[in-house]
């Protein structure tokens, strides 16, 4: 054969060949599979978690429950917790979303949390404390909880903000820092007092 006729089916081998590339189209890149970040999912979780007597310790309601296998928590978000740290305390803790590690007993709720006490004895008339804040850590085994960021608190007709909290709910003491109070005197009244 001739030199020019293996060029010329060369030259129509390299456009087919060009052709049918540009036809492909993109190539995707290889799929990367992993194990997943979740471990197991729920909704509307209604759980009770017991002491070593067999007690109920606390209530737990949530609207959905996930589950990291790598860190070992579990994260909630829309929780309602009814804590009875000990026979004389009870909580009601709401809050945005919340772990919890079942092995430590850590706590960390976030975006916005609600610690109401609650007396058990209805023979007092002592109000009850509210606690709001942004972000509260503790441990579910130690009874404690803290928050090193602003919180409000309420107790009937008086309220104060504070920069940081610690609570045993064990024994219902708290310590705030930093608190600031408004006072607002009543108004002055031009009377003789006798």
């Amino acid at each position: 054969m001739n030199t020019r006729v293996l060029i010329v089916l060369a030259l129509i081998i390299a456009g087919i060949a060009g052709w049918f590339f540009q036809q492909q189209g993109k190539i995707s890149p290889p799929i990367n599979i992993e194990a997943p970040e979740v471990d197991y999912e729920a909704t509307d979780i209604k759980a009770v978690q017991t002491n070593e007597q067999g007690e109920t310790e606390y209530e737990l309601k949530a609207t959905s429950l996930t589950h990291n296998p790598k860190t070992n928590e579990d994260v909630m978000s829309g929780i309602t917790m009814n804590w009875k740290p000990s026979d004389e305390q009870r909580y009601i803790i709401q809050s945005g979303t919340a772990t919890i590690s079942q092995e430590s007993g850590d706590l960390h709720l976030y975006d916005g949390f609600s610690l109401v006490s609650e007396d058990k004895t209805a023979a007092t008339d002592i109000e009850p404390i509210k606690v709001t804040g942004q972000a509260l850590k503790g441990n579910t085994k130690s009874r404690q909880v803290y928050s090193d960021q602003p919180v409000k608190v309420e107790q009937g007709l008086n309220r104060f903000e504070a920069s940081s909290m610690t609570a045993n709910l064990e024994t219902g003491e708290y310590e705030f820092g930093q608190v600031a109070v408004t006072f607002t005197p009543a108004k002055r009244q031009d009377k003789a007092l006798f």
